[in-house]
């Protein structure tokens, strides 16, 4: 049975969601109505990035040409205590074994090479395709001593290291985003890029330790190769962006 009074108040809040979506739909018509003028205007465009900058030109009000770096170069320490959970960038939680307690995250710099489309007149939205380039990364994962199974067989008191390693990528691009300029020069935006991966040409390695001597070479390697399965090889980011036209 549904219950009236929610049903009413989740009627009340759509008509507000909808209300509140065309006013903001009206308003940004009426303020960017002459936006695809100020592309051609004010064809060379600086932004800053959140991370990094990006430059390009306009050639007209639908095609634009640039090339931005993000530096993207985060380096995490964690460790478990009472109010954090130590959790993996590069394997799911599902694949991981039991017992994780610390880890190592390294990522390096994205470049990319974008050639938008801005297929409407009195809207900043925009297809981007190009090149996509980002370095490895690296995560290294600290396993605590207990009873567990690794490849085919169980070994007790056993610690474990697993080290994740995806290579650079170098791929085609493909995203989509927003970016409204004004007749001021102002001009800001954002947007969601991302790599086309090839799993045949980008992939991951992964080598495991542990303090047990009685593990065999075998049962390492069923262990390394499932991981090398599951370690996620996407791309992408979403950024912010803020600067000039002229």
């Amino acid at each position: 049975m549904f219950d009236n009074k929610k049903s009413g108040n989740m009627i009340y809040y759509k008509r507000i969601v909808v209300i509140i979506l065309l006013f903001a739909q009206l308003f940004f018509v009426n303020i960017l109505k002459g936006e695809s003028k100020f592309r051609e205007e004010k064809n060379i465009q600086l932004q800053i990035l959140i991370g990094g900058g990006l430059i390009g030109y306009h050639f007209n009000d639908q095609i634009f040409i640039g090339f931005s770096t993000i530096s993207n170069m985060v380096q995490e320490d964690g460790t478990m205590d009472n109010s954090s959970k130590v959790e993996s960038r590069l394997i799911a939680e599902e694949d991981l074994p039991q017992g994780l307690y610390g880890k190592k995250y390294e990522q390096r710099r994205i470049v990319t090479g974008q050639l938008r489309i801005s297929p409407f007149e009195s809207s900043g939205f925009f297809l981007s395709f190009g090149s996509y380039q980002e370095g490895p990364r690296k995560e290294t994962l600290y396993f605590d001593k207990r009873s567990r199974i690794i490849g085919n067989s169980s070994y007790n008191n056993t610690s474990m290291i697993i080290k994740i390693e995806r290579d650079p990528v170098y791929a085609p691009l493909i995203g989509f985003g927003w970016n409204w300029i004004y007749d001021n020069g102002l001009s800001w935006g954002f947007d969601w890029e991302g790599g086309l991966i090839n799993g045949n040409v980008t992939k991951a390695t992964a080598e495991i330790t542990t303090n047990n001597s009685n593990v065999s070479d075998g049962d390492i390697a069923i262990e390394e190769e499932k991981f090398i399965k599951s370690s996620d090889l996407s791309t992408g980011y979403f950024t912010v962006a803020l600067g000039y036209n002229f």
